[in-house]
């Protein structure tokens, strides 16, 4: 293999693109807006790359020792970013799902609980008609996304339904001397999806009131 080849390495063609393409996005849009922060990381992205490209070229000397050391890297960063990034709960209302909101409650005792450990991927969970599930995983026992399906197999926020959700609020409530964390997810048809502190406040103080309902019919 030739010297110039040798020259070529993953993290070399990366930085090149990363800047190229920045340079292609200020040529394009002539009024960047938010793509000024798009255009900033492809930089920096590219001359970190690049920076890394020449110190492994300087410390390894060997071509195939930094092309494979630099898969190895990029792959790790791809898992890293997967990991962090894409772990997925996906909760499963029913079709005829009549309700406006979905939270799961946390820290209930003697309920199921979600099973979810640093080793979870994916993870589906079925929410009762009531919208409301009460779990005894800890607040903190979750995956970063979030999808909502019908039983049907139909995804919220698809091309396939005029129904759509959004996060509304990460909150508490006190009930019966103890705090309870709680998420919940807005769904609504149509235009998706506005609220205000105001409807936050109120719910809050819904829910708090149908947590000690279901508490005590058990």
């Amino acid at each position: 293999m030739n010297n110039t080849l040798k020259k070529i390495t993953p993290f070399l063609i990366l930085s090149i693109s990363s800047i190229i393409y920045a340079i292609f996005i200020v040529i394009k849009e002539r009024n960047l807006g938010w793509g000024f922060f798009m255009v900033l990381t492809l930089i920096v992205g590219g001359i970190i790359l690049f920076a890394i490209d020449f110190g492994l070229k300087k410390w390894l000397k060997n071509y195939k020792k930094i092309f494979l050391t630099q898969l190895a890297l990029a792959l790790l960063v791809i898992l890293f970013y997967g990991y962090k990034f894409n772990r997925t709960k996906t909760l499963i209302i029913p079709t005829e799902f009549e309700k406006s909101y979905v939270t799961i409650i946390y820290g209930v005792e003697n309920s199921k609980d979600l099973s979810i450990s640093a080793l979870t991927w994916n993870k589906k969970i079925e929410i009762p008609k009531s919208g409301i599930l009460l779990t005894s995983s800890d607040f903190n026992e979750n995956l970063r996304e979030t999808d909502i399906k019908m039983n049907s197999g139909i995804y919220l926020n698809s091309d396939q339904t005029d129904k759509g959700f959004v996060r509304m609020t990460e909150s508490e409530f006190e009930s019966n001397g103890k705090n309870y964390k709680f998420r919940t997810w807005k769904i609504q048809d149509g235009f998706c999806c506005s609220f205000s502190t105001k409807e936050k406040e109120n719910y809050k103080t819904e829910l708090k009131n149908e947590f000690e309902k279901i508490k005590a019919s058990r």
